[in-house]
């Protein structure tokens, strides 16, 4: 059998509120494609299959739309939850997705970890554990070592979670890696395949254990090629195969106009982000930012104000005067309505 693993869809996520349905369109296309010429028979998800507990009925409809375009494509999609899933919003769906052959573990108290049988090997599925599941199971080291058993036959693992040695890609902060702790790859060393979600970078920890990383750039530091993985159960050799690039991240440095330059020739969507090396006003800042791309972030260069030299015990408001307009013709005058003030004040 062939057996395809992905990770970390992040559906319905937005890059600085802009909506990006479209790519998601464009990768479960793809992904159809690649599941048709490889003849897949089983799809792997590990965890993060949308961006917020909360998705939007768009990103559900994808959602649900892509799962029942597998139908006859596969023999079976297993998905586990990530710790950007909601495990109420994964379960809604469980019962009503395994009549057309999808097994969801959502990461709920009861629904975390399941034994998913095949003719000649096994899969345990294992959503991301969260804090009450671990303290419920032993602890975290425990939980961990008691849960990921494989079984008497050749067994895959599924996790989301942050095995030791992993590299991420500068962009997972907190809100993306979680706050649990790593795991070592020992835990993972009687599986013949480990298939993990949760860091955004394709790797290989280990010998068949496997990131296969986002298929979707989530950010500018994202900027290595994204892959999923392809696995043969007759021997579980398995390769990373490349996902195209549905939207370009560029980030341009220079002078104005030589950002002007690239800017001409990018791509129509593109996400940019801009550091000038030079201050300009709010017409060039304009010009920057064409209609069809999408301009999210310009930098300006530091200024640092010069010292004047005023000593503070000299500080008066005529001192201060002096110093504002001393370039000014018009300071004699401006001096002279100033005494005329102070007089009538006084």
């Amino acid at each position: 059998m062939k057996i395809l693993h992905t990770s970390d869809f992040h559906i319905g996520h937005q890059f600085f509120g802009i909506d990006r349905s479209e790519e998601f369109e464009e990768f479960f296309e793809w992904l159809r494609k690649l599941i048709k010429k490889e003849q897949i028979d089983v799809l792997l998800i590990s965890g993060d299959i949308f961006d917020v507990y909360m998705p939007s009925s768009l990103a559900l409809r994808q959602y649900f739309d892509f799962l029942l375009s597998l139908k006859d494509l596969v023999k079976k999609v297993i998905i586990i939850g990530g710790n950007h899933d909601s495990a109420n919003t994964l379960l809604a769906s469980k019962a009503l997705l395994k009549e057309i052959d999808v097994e969801v573990i959502s990461g709920a108290e009861d629904d975390f970890v399941k034994l998913i049988e095949f003719e000649d090997f096994d899969v345990l599925a294992v959503s991301y554990l969260r804090d009450g599941i671990i303290e419920k199971n032993g602890g975290f080291e425990r939980a961990f070592k008691n849960i990921y058993k494989p079984s008497k036959k050749p067994t895959i693992a599924m996790g989301h979670l942050t095995v030791y040695g992993s590299k991420n890609s500068g962009s997972e902060r907190d809100i993306y890696i979680g706050k649990i702790e790593g795991v070592n790859s020992e835990i993972f060393k009687d599986f013949v395949y480990t298939a993990l979600g949760h860091i955004h970078k394709p790797q290989e920890i280990k010998k068949g254990i496997v990131y296969s990383g986002s298929p979707l750039q989530m950010s500018f530091d994202e900027n290595y090629q994204k892959k999923v993985v392809l696995i043969d159960s007759k021997d579980f050799s398995y390769k990373f195969i490349d996902v195209p690039r549905f939207r370009e991240f560029v980030r341009l440095k220079g002078k104005f106009e030589e950002i002007m330059e690239k800017v001409k020739i990018l791509k129509p969507k593109t996400f940019v982000e801009i550091e000038l090396e030079e201050i300009v006003d709010s017409v060039k800042l304009d010009e920057l930012r064409r209609e069809n791309l999408f301009v999210v972030k310009i930098k300006l260069p530091f200024v640092e104000i010069s010292q004047k030299n005023i000593e503070v015990e000299k500080i008066t408001p005529v001192n201060l005067i002096k110093e504002i307009f001393k370039e000014d013709e018009d300071l004699e005058e401006i001096l002279k309505v100033i005494e005329e003030l102070r007089t009538y004040e006084n």
